[in-house]
């Protein structure tokens, strides 16, 4: 299977659904968030039956239409709207994932003029359930105006809030197949069922009115007794009881979320507070990476699983947004997931169960994850007040065990022990991952009381002396990235070395030297990683990047701003302080240049053949969410201090 890029996701913690720039269901994601991607194809279609143009058939993704696609405001309801070049007609397609349910609706408007005579609206259908393209079977049950395909544990029902025409079929080759060529000649109906590697069509009856409206629903289950009847509720329940549930659903979120400062910024950030929701599963309690979109691995490794390091960013911002539910279910997920070494496994379903990996040999484990989760756990419990004691009794044996594979990996010299990076790129030591140990150690040490000699802060010191004697070069103002596991110093300039400032807060940018340093940091980091993007230079990964034709990363570009913003709460010169947070906005600026046409925080900024890639992408949502939290604290010391920030924006708003 090729490679899909989204232009929008929507889900509600249960279920997934992703869209393409014409209304193309590209993705449901059904029993979890990872898996089963349960569609090849989901393709809309107006056929013309009469008057001048009869006949005339149009997928929506054919050239001749333009079109637009938003999440309607505060909402993660999707609208597409196409309107075709040559003959006065407009397709509508609202897309609507309601709460506690794993179904989504699908509202069509049809609009044309009398010229056109009848038109008739049809959806295509290529599914694959459990991720499995054959084996399938598919019964049509006109008495109840369904259709449902099953394979073993999982079933689907499309159903209507009209009479619907259904046509079956198996698909011999690819291409041109049976159904589509049904649905051309307007000709459905004909073929009730099919098994294998199934395929079909429904159809609503012709329309005559000048504006038609009707709504599908797909409905996920168990088998054909459960979903049936879930479909045919939702369909009699209606698509405007459905967009209310849905929308009430996301209000809550974003009233517990909290404002965002400055206005530039309000809608990226309710949105990234939206992304965070849809890419948590309510069932595992863990979060993905961002929506699978390269199921056989042809341009990367897939996205659709839950990295320990990116999750526990997320349930850090998710305690910032007051969901410190969220956070507390990803720590007892963690403590689930926990290797018997003490470490966890490089990325997993959501399960649980370990997902393909490339960092599994003792060698080349991402060190980086165990710390991060022990890190997030201390910060959790620092920010939980009275509920601290309890979460920290609960989650100490895991610390524990955690903090004693990390100590494992600690050589003698002071440096921990080849490891492969956080971007599964290099092997060897790492400032980054380095930092990270002394981060884990400090928060096993203070938060968990995890104390011995190599906890301690004396010890903890060492290793961050040694952290700066071995990597940091005096005579360049820059980093090592590493040292090989040869024990050769690699000077590639990466921008991992934010980390020391944040997450892990090696530096204090309140002690003045320390200050210094995170500043050389950051400032070699703008200065050496930048790569022209929309809005300006983004911030690359690390020197000479190459995946996805080099692009920066969108995530980098947040990290970097944090990074600021760090500085800037902790500013004692007034102008100081305002030159970092205009740094920080000019970076936030850049990154919500570069979003999904829909506003959706990407992973990357490619250089090749796409725009965005891995939208929406959770750690760049949590970056943004931070971020937000960061101002939110700037603004409340200051009451006036973004005043000349929104008249900034004001001015600049006519020529938008």
């Amino acid at each position: 299977m090729s490679i899909f890029i989204p232009t929008a996701a929507a889900g509600n913690s249960l279920c997934l659904a992703t869209f393409g720039r014409s209304g193309e269901l590209m993705g449901f994601f059904y029993p979890g968030l990872d898996f089963a991607q349960n569609i090849r194809e989901g393709m809309p279609a107006v056929r013309v039956v009469d008057g001048d143009h009869a006949g005339t058939f149009l997928w929506c993704f054919d050239e001749g239409w333009s079109r637009t696609q938003s999440f309607q405001s505060a909402s993660n309801v999707v609208t597409t709207r196409l309107a075709h070049r040559h003959f006065d007609l407009s397709v509508e397609l609202t897309d609507v994932v309601p709460p506690g349910q794993p179904v989504l609706l699908r509202r069509i408007v049809l609009t044309h003029g009398p010229q056109m005579g009848r038109v008739q609206f049809m959806h295509y259908f290529r599914m694959a359930l459990g991720d499995v393209d054959y084996r399938n079977g598919l019964q049509t049950y006109p008495e109840h105006n369904a259709v449902v395909q099953q394979f073993r544990d999982i079933a689907m029902c499309v159903s209507a809030d009209r009479p619907i025409l259904v046509q079956c079929g198996s698909i011999k080759e690819p291409g041109n197949t049976h159904v589509k060529q049904a649905m051309v000649a307007g000709h459905l109906g004909t073929s009730p069922q099919s098994i294998g590697r199934v395929e079909f069509a429904v159809g609503f009856q012709p329309a005559d009115e000048p504006r038609w409206e009707g709504m599908l629903v797909m409905a996920g289950g168990a088998d054909y007794a459960s979903v049936m009847p879930l479909a045919q509720e939702l369909a009699s329940e209606g698509f405007e009881a459905a967009l209310r549930r849905a929308n009430e659903r996301v209000t809550g979120h974003l009233n517990d979320a909290g404002a965002c400062p400055l206005p530039e910024f309000d809608e990226a950030y309710e949105r990234a507070v939206i992304s965070l929701h849809d890419l948590y599963d309510e069932t595992e309690g863990t979060f993905i990476a961002a929506p699978e979109f390269d199921l056989s691995y042809e341009l990367s490794g897939g996205y659709g699983y839950c990295w320990p390091r990116d999750a526990a960013v997320c349930a850090m911002a998710a305690q910032r947004i007051g969901r410190p539910d969220m956070a507390r279910r990803f720590f007892e997920w963690s403590a689930r997931t926990q290797l018997p070494s003490g470490h966890w496994f490089q990325r997993y379903w959501l399960s649980g169960a370990h997902a393909p990996s490339w960092c599994v040999y003792s060698h080349q484990i991402q060190l980086d994850q165990t710390c991060a989760i022990v890190h997030a756990a201390g910060v959790f419990a620092r920010r939980s007040g009275t509920s601290a004691d309890a979460f920290i009794a609960s989650y100490h044996p895991v610390v524990e065990k955690a903090v004693a594979a990390i100590l494992e990996h600690l050589d003698d010299n002071g440096l921990h022990r080849p490891a492969s990076d956080l971007w599964e790129n290099s092997l060897g030591s790492f400032a980054y991952t380095q930092a990270g140990v002394i981060a884990a150690l400090r928060e096993a040490d203070e938060v968990f009381g995890i104390r011995h000699e190599r906890t301690s802060a004396a010890f903890r010191d060492q290793l961050r002396d040694r952290l700066i004697e071995t990597f940091w070069q005096p005579s360049r103002q820059r980093w090592l990235r590493r040292i090989s596991p040869e024990g050769h110093p690699d000077p590639t300039l990466d921008s991992s070395v934010m980390g020391l400032l944040d997450p892990w807060e090696v530096l204090d940018p309140t002690v003045p030297e320390e200050r210094a340093l995170a500043m050389a940091t950051l400032n070699g980091v703008s200065q050496d990683l930048r790569s022209s993007v929309k809005g300006g230079g983004a911030i690359l990964r690390f020197e000479n990047e190459s995946y996805v034709g080099g692009g920066p990363g969108c995530v980098n570009t947040l990290w970097h701003a944090l990074c600021r913003l760090r500085i800037a709460t902790t500013a004692s010169d007034p102008q100081e302080r305002d030159d970092q947070i205009d740094l920080a906005l000019d970076d936030l600026r850049i990154a919500l240049a570069n979003t999904s046409p829909t506003g959706q925080l990407p992973e990357l900024i490619p250089k090749i053949d796409y725009d965005y890639w891995a939208a929406p992408h959770a750690w760049a949502c949590s970056l943004l969410i931070e971020a937000v939290a960061a101002l939110r604290a700037i603004s409340e010391r200051s009451a006036n201090l973004f005043d000349r920030q929104r008249s900034r924006v004001r001015r600049r708003a006519p020529s938008h």
